[in-house]
């Protein structure tokens, strides 16, 4: 079967343009030389509500039904009207550069031989994935999780991020509790949900090491709680790899609580702040 090129572009939600925080929460795919034009939608929307505090359920529901409507329209404007170098231009329209909070990414093209599967894929690939964008997308989640447990509790005044280290070897922790200028306490969410056990170790590792220096040089809280997320029990690899990071930091002395666990959170967080 012949394969054909095709474009395809990310929508994007961006709240906050000077942030550069955003979530993909759909793609658009045409093919000109058949004349295909498609696009999927998230429709999932407790991760994106979980990032952006701002963005409420009602609030993502009305712009995904705004974006279907444009999309839909071009959709049946493209199967009426435009082909080849026309539905190139619609593509490079829909890309444009827009001060808004749904945006387009630049467009990037593909060699296809079923663009429907691809999209599938695309979509699969950028949007499905929890926190598509990057690892650290995820764990800004589980940021953002953990300052509203603390807020709760009226908690987050004592917990800020700061760098614990030295001048010569120090790491960021976005919740630090200090005391006669010492980091007595602090938490760190942990992604460990990425899709290959390999990717679990050796993010696990990172933090892993990075504890050790601090433990080394004398220098790592008297409390540090790790809130981790993981994959689900019949993931058997993949959990056998979140199970053996897990094991290895409390052989460090670290606290370890599934991110869920409130309770667990809120207790560690009172344990040090008088």
């Amino acid at each position: 079967m012949k394969r054909l090129f095709a474009h395809y572009t990310l929508v994007r939600l961006l709240p906050q343009a000077d942030a550069g925080e955003f979530a993909n929460i759909g793609v658009v795919l045409a093919c000109p030389e058949t004349g295909y034009f498609g696009f999927r939608l998230m429709k999932k929307q407790r991760r994106v509500t979980q990032f952006f505090e701002e963005i409420t359920r009602d609030l993502l529901t009305k712009l995904r039904k705004e974006l279907t409507a444009e999309l839909a329209h071009i959709q049946g404007l493209v199967a009426n009207r435009y082909a080849g170098s026309d539905l190139v231009q619609v593509m490079q329209d829909l890309a444009k550069p827009r001060e808004t909070m749904v945006r387009y990414a630049p467009l990037r093209g593909l060699m296809t031989d079923d663009p429907v599967a691809d999209l599938d894929k695309l979509f699969e690939r950028y949007v499905q994935r929890d926190l598509s964008v990057a690892p650290e997308y995820h764990e800004q989640v589980l940021t953002n999780l953990v300052k509203r447990t603390l807020a709760h509790e009226k908690l987050a005044s004592a917990f800020v991020a700061n760098d614990v280290g030295t001048e010569d070897f120090h790491i960021r922790l976005p919740f630090v509790h200090e005391r006669d200028g010492l980091a007595l306490a602090a938490i760190k969410p942990l992604d460990l949900t990425q899709d290959e056990p390999t990717k679990i170790y050796t993010h696990g590792d990172l933090w892993l090491g990075h504890i050790r220096r601090l433990k080394a040089l004398h220098l790592q809280p008297q409390g540090l709680l790790v809130a981790a997320e993981g994959p689900a029990e019949d993931d058997v690899k993949r959990f056998r790899a979140y199970n053996d990071i897990v094991g290895e930091l409390r052989l460090l002395d670290v606290t370890v609580v599934d991110r869920i666990d409130t309770r667990g959170i809120v207790e560690f967080a009172k344990t040090y702040v008088q």
